[in-house]
């Protein structure tokens, strides 16, 4: 049988403008395009806007008693408590950490005025990673032409910080703002906003068209809000889900645990448009900890010899069991670092193994893999594995196997050479909202082989991407405003796309990253989950 290596993709070009998480740095200039027409229609769909001479804030959130109440509460909610004012519909929650919501901020007719602006106006582009895949503008300060932009965002200068000084007793210097539109199937994943001055995150939620002031929870778009545990990870569920909602404001404080994500949007209908950003001041005194946070890492142990296995010939496909193959694959490998065995398992095994994966739900025991801010996918007990799935299993973790990478990468696995051979073994079950995101956890210390095996392969569901050292890493927290548009990015090494029964192969160096892309909901997944088998090996 011929071997053929995976494909890399070629990476987009880097920009390095300020983005909504700095410290991530991909994006694709699209000016005009879809959103831009899709957002002309439904600006036919618009009433006129009553002509807005500036904006100006609602009358009720200048009343000097309602800023005490909203003082109060908001110090009082540092204890869990959620208070709701009568008069506004203002609300504070205190769980799992400090947030305001404040209905009707600007004055009538204002927020649909923003958007008739916004659709003539404002230039987008396209924000594409790990992350987060949504459409967001330039900063408000660089928009001369957009007379409403720049005067809202002179409101949140001169008016709004000022009064949330006195709210949250914080001191805020100054305050960068940009919009943001998401169409359905865009998504912002977990994360705490967490940057060095970044003292209050808001959103200011913009859906003026009849029938859609206010999302419901079949539309997505929701700001989901996540509790944390003794160690600051975000665990799940979703504790609380805020829907976009027309001229709403929310803000919260930024901190070790004011994890939240933007959930993906799944309506066609409209687009999520918001104002968001961050006021800043001082250094926030929750972002040393968080800097020295580390996620969980993958355990390793060795070779399994107590368990009987099957002879290789009796599970591989043969061809790969042949000297001449095994030459050709150990070339291959070294000089593409990669390589996608197909048809690796006999064919029956690997049918037998997928229906086993797909029908027998009572046995087979899985866990959810997080944290929030790191993973969401799935893992299988490796107790309980039965049948063929538990021969498979044994199989990646044997003698036989590590005896058989050492003939494909010429690896110290096996054989005299080798001082204390390891490997970890993980079977993964990917479905609709799955991710795992950059971070410490997946960057590699040191050479490792990774496998990667699938099982009820689905288009665009699980798909792995390696990045190189010299990559920008997320835990590399720092604001990047330098550098060429046109400056080609080398950090995509390798992406790899599901296919049934096909053994991928992939020798990492030292400082090596990798993430799984969301799945979205618009990923058809009719056949069921995705399953995966990962492994990693070290000499």
């Amino acid at each position: 049988m011929e071997t053929t290596s995976v494909s890399t993709v070629k990476p987009k070009r880097k920009d390095k403008s300020e983005d909504v998480q700095e410290e991530r740095q991909k994006e694709e200039e699209t000016p005009s395009g879809e959103p831009q027409r899709k957002l002309l229609r439904l600006g036919e769909t618009l009433d006129k806007p009553l002509a807005v001479p500036e904006v100006q804030l609602n009358a009720v959130y200048q009343q000097k008693e309602l800023t005490q109440w909203l003082q109060t509460t908001w110090t009082k909610a540092k204890g869990g408590e959620t208070v709701k004012d009568d008069k506004t519909g203002a609300q504070v929650f205190g769980d799992p950490f400090q947030i305001c919501l404040l209905p009707g901020l600007l004055a009538e007719g204002t927020s649909k005025a923003l958007v008739s602006e916004i659709i003539d106006k404002v230039t987008w582009s396209r924000k594409q990673m790990d992350l987060y895949e949504f459409y967001q503008s330039t900063d408000l300060s660089n928009m001369p032409r957009c007379r409403l932009l720049t005067n809202f965002l002179q409101v949140l200068r001169k008016q709004v910080r000022p009064w949330l000084e006195k709210v949250t007793n914080l001191k805020l210097d100054y305050v960068s703002a940009s919009c943001s539109m998401y169409t359905c199937g865009d998504y912002l994943l977990v994360h705490d906003d967490l940057l060095k001055d970044r003292q209050i995150a808001f959103i200011y939620y913009l859906s003026p068209w009849e029938g859609a002031e206010e999302w419901n929870e079949t539309q997505g778009g929701s700001l989901e809000i996540f509790s944390s545990d003794s160690q600051c990870f975000p665990q799940f569920p979703v504790h609380r889900k805020i829907a976009p909602k027309d001229n709403q404001f929310a803000f919260f404080k930024v901190g070790s645990r004011s994890f939240h994500q933007v959930g993906e949007v799944t309506t066609f209908d409209y687009p999520r448009l918001t104002i968001n950003g961050w006021f800043h001041g001082e250094t926030n005194e929750a972002f040393v900890p968080d800097s020295m946070r580390a996620f969980p890492r993958l355990s390793y142990l060795q070779p399994d010899s107590s368990s009987k296995q099957q002879p290789l010939a009796l599970l591989l496909n043969n061809v790969y069991l042949k000297t001449a193959t095994r030459r050709s694959i150990q070339k291959r490998i070294e000089e593409n670092s990669e390589i996608c065995l197909y048809e690796f398992f006999k064919r029956e095994k690997f049918e037998l193994a997928r229906a086993q994966l797909l029908n027998d739900s009572d046995s087979l025991v899985w866990r959810r893999q997080g944290p929030a801010n790191a993973h969401n996918y799935e893992v299988m007990d490796l107790s309980t594995a039965r049948g063929t799935i538990q021969e498979l299993l044994q199989l990646f973790r044997s003698n036989a196997m590590f005896d058989l990478l050492r003939d494909f990468t010429d690896l110290d696995l096996s054989g005299a050479d080798a001082v204390t051979p390891k490997c970890s073994v993980e079977l993964q079950r990917w479905s609709h909202g799955n991710y795992t995101v950059l971070g410490d956890g997946l960057v590699s210390e040191e050479n490792t082989l990774d496998l990667v095996y699938y099982l009820n392969a689905a288009e665009g569901a699980a798909v792995i991407t390696y990045l190189s050292p010299d990559g920008e890493l997320p835990n590399e927290k720092q604001k990047q405003t330098s550098g060429s548009d046109e400056e080609d990015d080398d950090s995509v090494l390798l992406t790899i796309s599901p296919v049934d029964n096909a053994l991928n192969i992939v020798y990492r160096c030292e400082g090596t990253t990798k993430f799984t892309k969301y799945v979205s909901r618009n990923t058809p997944l009719e056949k069921g989950p995705v399953f995966v088998i990962s492994c990693s090996y070290k000499e």
